[in-house]
């Protein structure tokens, strides 16, 4: 039997939503879940970051963007993981939950001096 495909993409969570999803549900299988989406979340940001390096580095020595990597800048930049990440370097606070364009956001400042996010720890600047 195939299984169904989704015909629409449903809208990215942002952290506001985990944690409300975490304060709400407390059964194993939820927090579990919730646990797995942000190891997730970490990842990206560890790819964010190095792809960060890995562009710096690329124009630096050969003078140009690389296209893949660009590419994978352009996904990076839509995860709320990432772009919640990039708000709270800068100090800025989201507008209901929902992250900046990545416009407004300075993209080459990537530091990896951030610490962990904990769903079950109310974040006041969110």
């Amino acid at each position: 039997m195939k299984r169904p495909r989704l015909t629409e993409q449903p809208e990215p969570m942002m952290l506001a939503t985990l944690r409300t999803i975490w304060v709400e549900h407390r059964d194993d299988t939820t927090r579990a879940l919730l646990r797995e989406i942000a190891r997730l979340h970490d990842v990206l940001r560890t790819v964010d970051q190095a792809s960060g390096v890995v562009a710096s580095v690329w124009m630096a020595e050969r003078g140009g963007r690389l296209t893949a990597l660009h590419q994978l800048n352009l996904l990076l930049e839509r995860e709320p993981a990432v772009m919640e990440q990039k708000v709270r370097r800068r100090g800025e606070r989201s507008v209901r939950g929902v992250a900046p364009q990545p416009s407004a956001i300075n993209l080459d400042d990537d530091r990896a001096d951030l610490p962990i996010i904990r769903l079950d720890v109310p974040d006041e600047r969110i």
